[in-house]
C-alpha cells in the first residue's frame, strides 16, 4: 500500500513539469593563435531536452548540439577542429543541468559538460530572464582543451591557445 501511495505522489509531482523547447539558440567558442584572434566557430543548431516545474531553479535536463554544426569562417580549420574533437565517434556536445541557484542578479547553473567523450562538472554564471512563458539564458564560461584530454593543435609551429571561451544565448518556451 505504501508503494502505491509513494508512486502516486511522485506522478503528481512530475505532472506539474513542463517541457522547454529551444526557439532560438547560438553557442560560440573562441580561441586564438598568434596572428589570428578571430577563431570563433559557432552553432545555431542548439537543441534541448529540458523540463521546468514552477520556477527557474527547477529547470533540469540537457542542452546539446551536433558537433558538425559548429562552423567557422574557414572550412580547412573546421576540418582540423572536427578531427581534434573526433566527430566520427563523438557526434554531440552536451551540457546536463543538475542545479540552478540564484546568485544576486544572476544564476549559477551547475552541470556536466561532455565534449569528445569526456565529462566534467562545471558551474556557469548566467543571466536568466523569464517573461510570458519564454525563458532566456545568456552567459559564458571558459575551459581548457586539456581538461577534456584534448591537446591544442599546432599549425606551422604555432599552437592554438588551450583556453576556450564559450558564449551562449538560448531562448526557450514552455
Amino acid at each position: 500500500m505504501f508503494k502505491k501511495i509513494a508512486l502516486a505522489l511522485m506522478l503528481c509531482a512530475g505532472a506539474n513539469a513542463a517541457n522547454l523547447t529551444v526557439t532560438k539558440g547560438e553557442i560560440t567558442a573562441h580561441t586564438e593563435v598568434l596572428g589570428d584572434n578571430e577563431i570563433n566557430p559557432n552553432t545555431k543548431s542548439v537543441r534541448s531536452s529540458l523540463t521546468i516545474d514552477d520556477k527557474i531553479e527547477s529547470i533540469k535536463g540537457q542542452i546539446f548540439f551536433d558537433t558538425l554544426t559548429l562552423v567557422s569562417t574557414k572550412k580547412d580549420r573546421d576540418d582540423h577542429m572536427y578531427k581534434l574533437l573526433n566527430v566520427e565517434k563523438y557526434k554531440t556536445v552536451s551540457f546536463d543541468i543538475t542545479s540552478i541557484v540564484r546568485n544576486g542578479l544572476n544564476y549559477d547553473i551547475s552541470g556536466i559538460l561532455t565534449l569528445s567523450g569526456v565529462s566534467k562538472n562545471i558551474t556557469v554564471r548566467s543571466n536568466i530572464v523569464e517573461e510570458n512563458g519564454h525563458i532566456s539564458l545568456d552567459g559564458g564560461f571558459s575551459f581548457n582543451l586539456t581538461d577534456f584530454k584534448l591537446e591544442p593543435p599546432t599549425m606551422f609551429f604555432l599552437t592554438v591557445r588551450n583556453q576556450i571561451d564559450i558564449t551562449y544565448k538560448i531562448d526557450l518556451k514552455k
